[in-house]
């Protein structure tokens, strides 16, 4: 058990979908505050218990617990009427969120303006259309000369009649200067003003709320929307997310001192994947895997059209390491779980893993999809495939290039390891494991210089194990 009065951080260490939630599920019964930091519509985790499958996307994970404070920090921005639509989803299971959910005065509130900007300018960089890249853009922009752009939750309530006509101008101007057509903008100010009326009760105006908590004792769970890959400023320009996804982020984003840190639990996934454009140095079929994921927006060869027309035990023996990932992604369930898209696959980046546990101080490190790694032994590879380091320019390096130029023209490194041929689905311990299993655990741990707390061999939440005690 944590330490009273702390606070722990979690985050996805590659390019999203790790398993975040299946870890947390694991965690929470320690804390008294599950936190939000970052990131608003654009990004969720899915839980599933019982019967009960949900998608939540602002609102913290702790739902199922009812003793559990569910806080939104300064860090998130907030699109009022998914927030509701997200709310009536929850309760609709019968879970109260009144006197649990809160949302910091701070939190930057998405303007109908915003989201018309996210669908003019944000498709070509695989934007969500939630409006939140022009968000966080007017949360630094501030002001248009004397025009307010960006408006807080503690801005709107002090004054709703002022900042509703602030909206309107918002959005106003942007049909102006776009020239869009179409929107009746008194019937948008309307609805956006009446979904912030209904969201005001959870409206958290004590800006050292969860110093407060902490000092008293409670503890605080946070968990980072997004992954590392996808920041603001270590991603690659401009496949990138809008907000800061690292660990540190938690506290700028949080509202809670830095003092009372404890531990940061990482969470990566033994075959990794990416959704969307972008580089990604370790993905089988490289440029080819990439275009072929994106044609029709993705739409193209989504999970149905991909297991109908193709037999992924052929594709596994393939020479062309295109097919071997087509082939994983197929046998892995690697798929938007909304949309069906499917995902781009990749090899294990250990380059890749070792640079951000290091840039975030990670102390315990999880990695899901490990009986995954079976499907290796049936490829014409040599073993199964890690990235140890990079080529770039005919110089052997051991970090992440930061542009998209090198990111693209880098050459991965591989080692290969044992192949894993049992099926560890049912194992519930470490010491049952095979050999070739534990070997390959402890390559990685020397490798990043983390400990491995514990591996995922399966979906459900019994087919974790746990390693090392923390």
């Amino acid at each position: 058990m944590v330490k009273k009065g702390k606070s722990t951080v979690l985050i996805g260490l590659q390019y999203g979908d790790e398993g975040k939630a299946r870890v947390m599920d694991t965690m929470l019964k320690y804390y008294d505050v599950v936190a939000r930091f970052n990131g608003g519509a654009n990004a969720g985790h899915t839980l599933e218990v019982g019967n009960i499958k949900i998608a939540l996307h602002q609102i913290p994970s702790g739902i199922f617990y009812k003793d559990k404070l569910l806080y939104v920090g300064n860090g998130c921005v907030i699109n009022p009427k998914k927030f509701l639509l997200e709310i009536k989803e929850v309760e609709s299971y019968g879970l109260k969120l009144n006197k649990r959910l809160l949302i910091s005065s701070l939190a930057t509130i998405i303007q109908p303006h915003h989201i018309y900007l996210d669908g003019l300018f944000g498709g070509a960089i695989g934007s969500t259309n939630n409006g939140i890249g022009p968000a966080y853009s007017d949360r630094a922009m501030r002001a248009e000369g004397r025009q307010i752009k960006n408006i807080r939750m503690g801005d709107y309530f002090s004054d709703t009649k002022k900042f509703k006509q602030i909206v309107k101008e918002n959005l106003l101007s942007t049909i102006k200067k776009h020239n869009l057509k179409g929107i009746i903008v008194e019937t948008e100010v309307n609805s956006f003003h009446q979904c912030m009326l209904k969201i005001k009760k959870f409206l958290c105006s004590d800006v050292l709320f969860m110093e407060k908590m902490v000092s008293k004792g409670k503890n605080v769970f946070f968990e980072g929307a997004q992954s590392i890959m996808l920041d603001v400023v270590y991603g690659c320009v401009p496949y990138m997310t809008s907000s800061r996804t690292v660990a540190a982020a938690a506290y700028t984003g949080g509202d809670l001192s830095l003092k009372y840190h404890d531990k940061t639990i990482g969470v990566a996934k033994a075959i990794m994947s990416r959704v969307g454009n972008g580089p990604f140095i370790s993905e089988f079929g490289g440029l080819k895997s990439e275009n072929y994921c994106m044609e029709g927006s993705g739409y193209t060869h989504i999970e149905k059209a991909e297991l109908k027309n193709s037999n992924p035990l052929e594709l596994l023996k393939s020479n062309d390491l295109f097919n071997v990932g087509k082939a994983l992604r197929m046998l892995t369930g690697e798929y938007g779980a909304t949309t069906k898209r499917p995902r781009r696959i990749g090899m294990l980046d250990l380059v890749m893993l070792r640079q951000n546990c290091s840039l975030n101080g990670v102390d315990e490190l999880h990695i899901n999809k490990f009986d995954c790694l079976k499907f290796f032994s049936q490829t014409t590879l040599p073993g199964i495939p890690l990235v140890v380091a990079y080529e770039l320019n005919g110089k052997k390096i051991d970090y992440m290039p930061s542009s998209e130029y090198e990111s693209r023209n880098v050459k991965p490194i591989i080692k290969y390891l044992s192949f894993i041929k049992e099926d560890i689905s049912k194992i519930k311990t470490y010491e049952k494991l095979p050999d070739n299993v534990k070997k390959l655990i402890s390559f990685i741990e020397k490798f990043v210089n983390v400990k491995i707390a514990g591996i995922g061999v399966g979906p459900e939440r019994e087919q974790f194990i746990k390693i090392n005690k923390f």
